[in-house]
């Protein structure tokens, strides 16, 4: 009996194990045989446009945040290997800062605008050339223009292109790229920052935290009396920061009041 009972376990195992092994090769070959995927098609203009647009506005609002709006600062001080944007300045003693950003929404659509239009120019161009062999091409100047909005931005493409073989004619005239990003609110709390640096010569970062869960802000004075703002999406991990300088007082009394 206890042979028959050993002879029976070890066909169940044999067979769990052959069951194992099957899985496993059925696994195998079906991953392995998952087709690749492409990002876009080349055929479909509207999906390479916005591929390509996507890449583009990313690496702008890489740049921009880090820096507090400018690809290129003007009006900056060097922190931390950082060229940080003034959004509040002035050199005078007693004296309340000058709000260096009043339009600073507005200013980071344009400045998005002018990196990635030259770059969005050059995807047309490749897609042209890359779909030149199977159709006729014909397109028209590109006008674009950049959109920010809580939690989003957008840009929107207005460009003749016309595909055509044969009697199949296809034309398109407006591109739109849509991405999610907290740009626009991360610029609302840097102006609410510097109305009340010019108001109070101060922002009650713990406070708006408070009310602001969402958000962390670290603030800190350096040496030479600039203040540093960092601004933390918490959600995404997204940060924006830049500098102020405001209400001095001379050597002795102290950086700011």
């Amino acid at each position: 009996m206890k042979i028959i009972k050993n002879k029976k376990s070890q066909i169940a195992i044999f067979i769990i194990l052959a069951l194992i092994i099957v899985v496993m090769l059925i696994l195998f070959f079906l991953l392995r045989a998952a087709p690749e995927t492409e990002l876009f098609n080349e055929d479909n203009p509207q999906a390479y446009i916005e591929a390509c647009t996507r890449q583009a506005t990313e690496e702008a609002l890489n740049i921009l945040g880090p820096q507090g709006g400018d690809i290129e600062p003007y009006g900056k001080t060097l922190w931390e290997d950082y060229e940080l944007v003034y959004h509040c300045y002035t050199n005078e003693y007693y004296e309340k800062c000058i709000n260096q950003r009043p339009m600073l929404i507005e200013h980071i659509e344009q400045e998005i605008t002018n990196f990635i239009t030259p770059i969005v120019q050059e995807c047309f161009e490749n897609l042209e050339a890359k779909l030149e062999k199977r159709y006729e091409i014909s397109t028209g100047d590109l006008k674009l223009r950049t959109e920010i909005h809580p939690r989003q931005v957008v840009v929107q493409i207005d460009k003749k292109f016309k595909m055509k073989r044969g009697d199949i004619i296809r034309e398109i005239n407006h591109f739109r790229m849509n991405m999610i990003h907290p740009i626009y609110n991360l610029a609302e709390i840097s102006m609410e920052i510097v109305n009340q640096e010019i108001v109070y010569c101060n922002f009650d970062e713990l406070g708006y935290m408070i009310l602001h869960p969402e958000y962390d802000i670290i603030k800190f004075i350096t040496g030479s009396a600039n203040t540093i703002y960092i601004l933390t999406d918490r959600p995404s991990n997204i940060k924006f920061q830049f500098a102020t300088r405001n209400c001095l007082l001379p050597p002795g009394l102290g950086y700011s009041i």
